[in-house]
């Protein structure tokens, strides 16, 4: 291969050369972040979902032997959720929730790269803080009045049919499961959007409040579910029946944020798509 010598360049050729070159910064600027790394953002996403378990099936746990109600169910999940956000909000996002990261995905918010990564540390999270009071639980001789540990872990699980709190089936279930997810990440997704400035600051309490009151709504049809990693932490220290009925609270949360997702990628500002869709391009230009 011959080198071409500088007055060989014509002005075509050193034009398009002084795009390339331009295009190669941009595309090293949006890869070249100083933000926290994939592990880092893992760790606050276990951490804040073990925070919104710990606080909301907390309050489920126990709200029936301390006479709490289900106001203080719900207030146990908005609170999680604003205490995990503050936290962690700017670290990771604080997701918190398998069907937010695949509906902010969706809607074109996040890449699909980090999907499984953050899924993986939400549901690490929740089974931790569920395994936390399936401990505390059976060092309590006064819990054995109420069942075995893993009968009381289950007052907190989601089910549906006899599991649900007032004999719902799986249709009507994952209806509403289907319904609370997609407002979930509607609110997510408008709350987060880069044209609502003044309300970035109030997202973890606006998120929260949402959280809390879509909870309240469906306790009596699953037990509340709304989130994959959190109906999967008390399922795995639950009886055989939380897990078997564990597919309708992956499943119908997830086709709830995949509708929002879809349809806020369709319909909402453009400006919201920029950023990841220029850093999947990058990955894509650098990895040919």
């Amino acid at each position: 291969m011959s080198e071409s010598r500088p007055e060989d360049v014509t002005p075509e050729l050193a034009a398009t050369d002084e795009v390339v070159e331009e295009q190669f910064e941009v595309d090293e600027w949006i890869e070249d972040t100083s933000g926290p790394g994939l592990v880092s953002r893992m760790f606050a996403e276990a951490a804040g979902t073990f925070i919104l378990v710990l606080m909301g099936v907390g309050a489920a746990l126990f709200s029936s032997v301390m006479g709490w109600g289900l106001l203080a169910v719900a207030f146990g999940f908005a609170l999680g959720v604003m205490i995990a956000a503050l936290i962690f909000g700017r670290i990771s996002g604080a997701h918190l929730n398998p069907a937010v990261t695949i509906g902010v995905w969706l809607g074109g918010r996040f890449p699909g790269r980090d999907v499984a990564p953050y899924i993986v540390a939400q549901v690490i999270g929740a089974v931790v803080a569920s395994g936390l009071f399936a401990f505390l639980v059976s060092t309590n001789e006064l819990y054995d009045q109420l069942g075995t540990t893993k009968e009381f872990i289950g007052t907190a699980s989601n089910g549906y049919g006899e599991h649900s709190p007032t004999q719902f089936d799986w249709l009507p279930a994952g209806i509403v499961e289907v319904i609370i997810a997609a407002l979930l990440v509607a609110v997510v997704l408008s709350v987060t959007s880069v044209l609502n400035k003044a309300g970035a600051a109030a997202a973890p309490f606006g998120i929260g409040l949402t959280v809390g009151f879509l909870v309240l709504v469906a306790i009596p049809f699953t037990n509340g579910a709304l989130n994959p990693a959190r109906a999967t932490g008390t399922a795995v220290w639950s009886d055989s029946w939380a897990l078997e009925q564990l597919w309708l609270f992956w499943v119908a949360p997830i086709i709830g944020a995949a509708i929002a997702g879809l349809l806020f990628r369709a319909f909402g500002p453009e400006e919201d798509l920029i950023v990841v869709e220029r850093i999947e391009e990058t990955v894509a230009v650098i990895e040919d």
